[in-house]
């Protein structure tokens, strides 16, 4: 099976949290795991509050980024789907950049890695398979 994950999937895997052992095992049986683009910018906007809002060090911080980086097999462009993003989005009510996530992940017959309640919630009413 084919696997989207997103950056709170991501972050959940690289802190240990409560679901990173389900997640880690779900990307490890995945054929390919895909995000759009801007997963870069979320991961790290993500660390960057870490480091500027908690105990976390630049050498963590940096760590952890690089470590969910190297979860994705292949980052597909923001560019390619926008007009299908934004479209859903108008339709949904819900933020573009979460949307991005979904587009990938129902133009590659996957399922969504994801800790973010809200996506999950338009992820079933898309038929889009979730962990």
């Amino acid at each position: 099976m084919i696997s989207v994950i997103d950056a709170s999937g991501a972050i959940e895997i690289a802190l240990y949290k409560e679901r990173a052992q389900e997640f880690k095992r779900v990307l490890a049986d995945s054929e390919i795991v895909l995000a759009p683009d801007l997963f870069v910018s979320e991961v790290t906007n993500a660390f960057w509050k870490y480091r500027t809002l908690t105990e976390f060090s630049e050498g963590q911080c940096v760590a952890a980024i690089q470590f969910c980086l190297e979860m994705v097999d292949d980052f597909v462009s923001t560019k390619e789907l926008w007009r299908e993003a934004y479209s859903q989005s108008v339709t949904s009510k819900h933020s573009v950049y979460d949307v991005f996530y979904l587009i990938v992940a129902r133009r590659n017959s996957a399922r969504l890695v994801t800790c973010d309640k809200k996506l999950k919630r338009l992820a079933t009413e898309m038929q889009i398979p979730i962990l």
